[in-house]
């Protein structure tokens, strides 16, 4: 009986033991799980954009990999209030030269704010809030051609709800009017788009060190004449704005055969 009661308990110990180690490795497993999102997910940037933003910005503006969160406020990482960002011209036919590019609204009939920003000098994209909280640019005016591209749907600008790593992608109409005589369309055409929300990054510029977004957009397609390959990369720093923005080659048939093709910028105040 002894020996018996003594192998029944050490049965009892054993199986409490187990037990106890299993609830300790859910709560472990529990712990990491609430860091892990606590901290947000860490994109590594993959090295086809780290070599773009590199060639473009220049070496060590764009650094390391930092934790990411779903965008739950685009006007966080694009504020819109007035005012002006000066720029620095980093790559392109204007490389040195140094831009000032404001943010300005005006007020419609109806009441309802509308918003222009200044991408380049003579390029203004107007900017607006739907009713879901998404950002978007549903046209930009070319100052110097005299033209007015208006794209539907609307060019998305920051996405509220965009997960990092998420990519969505969208075909878009594309009219293209010149503005002495702005009721005649004089160029048309359709694009295919991918928005992505690569992941955030430490970014290192004259205005200062930013965490910041990285959103990519990616056009290919055909508007009038032109075939279009047109990639974009914006990084947006919650509170301020864009810090730094690259242009890649056929922005200029993009936008109606542009004179800048390739430009990087980086924010030298706000």
């Amino acid at each position: 009986m002894s020996a018996t009661s003594c192998t029944f308990g050490g049965s009892r110990v054993n199986l409490l033991a187990l037990r106890l180690v299993s609830l300790a490795a859910a709560l472990s497993v529990a712990l990491w799980a609430s860091t892990a999102r606590g901290q947000g997910l860490v994109i590594p940037l993959p090295p086809s954009d780290q070599q773009a933003l590199t060639k473009y910005l220049g070496p060590g503006v764009v650094g390391a990999a930092l934790p990411s969160d779903p965008i739950a406020d685009a006007t966080t990482y694009f504020p819109l209030a007035d005012k002006v960002f000066v720029f620095q011209v980093t790559s392109g036919s204007n490389s040195g030269a140094v831009q000032n590019l404001g943010l300005k609204q005006s007020q419609r009939p109806t009441g309802a704010p509308a918003w222009r920003y200044q991408l380049t000098p003579s390029l203004a994209a107007f900017i607006n809030s739907n009713a879901g909280g998404d950002l978007l640019m549903p046209a930009v005016s070319d100052s110097d051609k005299g033209v007015v591209v208006v794209t539907t749907p609307a060019n998305p600008f920051v996405l509220k709800g965009m997960k990092p790593g998420e990519s969505r992608s969208f075909s878009q109409t594309v009219v293209v009017n010149y503005l002495d005589d702005p009721t005649k369309k004089d160029w048309g055409g359709n694009l295919n788009a991918v928005y992505t929300y690569v992941g955030t990054y430490q970014v290192t510029v004259p205005a200062g060190v930013f965490k910041s977004i990285l959103i990519r957009f990616a056009y290919t397609g055909k508007v009038g004449p032109a075939d279009i390959t047109y990639t974009a990369y914006y990084l947006f720093a919650p509170g301020t704005g864009l810090v730094a923005t690259v242009n890649l080659e056929d922005v200029s048939a993009f936008w109606i055969i542009h004179i800048d093709t390739t430009t990087g910028r980086i924010l030298v105040s706000k």
